[in-house]
């Protein structure tokens, strides 16, 4: 196995560079990078060295990032289709769905799934799995014993508001996740159906009590009542957070007047928004026999001008929530920047699909035949290198 000492001729992407990077013919100039124990070193493009890849102008991100998918509800779209258009449905096509999930049905969806991301380039992936009792679910299993050597796993419970009502089963629903490993998540799903401003103080209390970091499905609907994104905004400004708090659709600041002032607040704790272009684009705004009049995406723009992090995720794949779907970020990506209206794919958008870690960890995604003015879309062909060592085969887009 040749292990590479580093590349040169790299066309890195204009966010992940210093101000002062020298430019040629308006494009940044291609680079040099050292890989070692320490970690990266860049510069401007040096002589060939022995043992580094020469890359020729080839395109290069750090390795990609998943941050918000179903492994537990993959690959259903076959046997339970959602009946009626929007997000409630496809929960009822789900809850339909789950009586066929044992361990073989669950295993073969999930590792499907994972081998998909991972060979798209994916490095990290974290996963919402239903917790519809107490008790942790078969799927928390199955996934938690999935490994890839290209692609970790994140697992985040994804249980309904209402089942923190009662504070010591919160605490219940914690204190098996804080025993599942550092790469366990407390997680709810909060929306006006189920509003409820104790439970989400339990919920809360909980995640500080056991050390967790939170991910939450939080106010995925168009309604300005809302009251999921102001609560927490309020909350974290009285009751310090010791963890980092991810917020997923999070849909109605795009009907709200506080919108901003919720920013704002936001904006001074640790907490990150993820915005699902293709599944909310579906689910938001759904009305049988009329053509969407909203987008459904939360205030990306908004956000980024605060200093908040933000990620694009792909949500769902091929299940009663979204039909369509390949867990490539390429198309998440794509998605995102015709619905949000984003920048430049390469230069600026990436950075929202990129693993923020990948690039001191020497694991990159190099694209070989593609160019900026025609990425994401046509030379799709891409390999690995981590830590030196290159996977798959540029020709089959592995």
């Amino acid at each position: 196995m040749k292990v590479y000492a580093g590349v040169t001729g790299a066309r890195l992407p204009r966010w992940l560079l210093a101000d002062s990077w020298p430019m040629h013919n308006g494009a940044p100039q291609l680079a040099t990078m050292h890989f070692s124990s320490e970690g990266l070193q860049c510069e401007p493009q040096q002589s060939a060295h022995q043992d580094y890849l020469s890359l020729h102008g080839a395109l290069v991100l750090p390795a990609f990032i998943e941050p918000h998918a179903h492994l537990d509800k993959t690959f259903t779209i076959q046997r339970s289709p959602a009946l009626q258009p929007g997000l409630l449905a496809a929960i009822t096509a789900m809850h339909q769905d789950r009586e066929h999930w044992s361990h073989d049905d669950l295993l073969q969806r999930a590792r499907q799934a994972l081998n998909w991301a991972a060979e798209s380039g994916v490095s990290q992936l974290r996963t919402h799995i239903d917790w519809f009792t107490p008790d942790a679910p078969l799927a928390w299993q199955v996934i938690g014993d999935l490994e890839h050597p290209l692609c970790q796993i994140e697992r985040v419970a994804l249980a309904p508001l209402s089942f923190f009502a009662n504070a010591a089963d919160a605490q219940h629903i914690a204190a098996q996740i804080a025993v599942s490993g550092p790469d366990a998540l407390l997680g709810g799903f909060i929306h006006s159906s189920n509003w409820d401003a104790q439970a989400f103080t339990h919920l809360m209390q909980a995640a500080e009590q056991w050390q967790l970091d939170i991910d939450l499905h939080i106010d995925e609907e168009l309604n300005a009542d809302a009251q999921g994104m102001r609560w927490l905004a309020n909350y974290l400004e009285h009751h310090p957070f010791s963890g980092n708090i991810t917020c997923s659709h999070s849909c109605a600041l795009t009907q709200q007047d506080d919108a901003l002032q919720i920013l704002d607040q936001l904006s001074q704790q640790r907490v990150t928004l993820i915005a699902l272009p293709l599944t909310n684009l579906l689910l938001q705004d759904a009305v049988p026999g009329r053509t969407p009049r909203q987008r459904g995406l939360t205030l990306m723009k908004e956000a980024i001008a605060r200093g908040i992090p933000v990620l694009l995720g792909a949500d769902n794949v091929q299940d009663a929530f979204c039909p369509v779907g390949s867990y490539d970020p390429l198309d998440t990506l794509f998605s995102g920047l015709l619905s949000l209206q984003l920048g430049a794919a390469f230069d600026e958008a990436s950075q929202l699909i990129c693993h923020p870690q990948a690039f001191q960890q020497n694991d990159f995604v190099i694209f070989p035949q593609a160019d900026v003015a025609s990425w994401p879309l046509r030379q799709r062909q891409r390999y690995r290198l981590k830590q030196g060592v290159r996977y798959g085969d540029e020709s089959n887009g592995a």
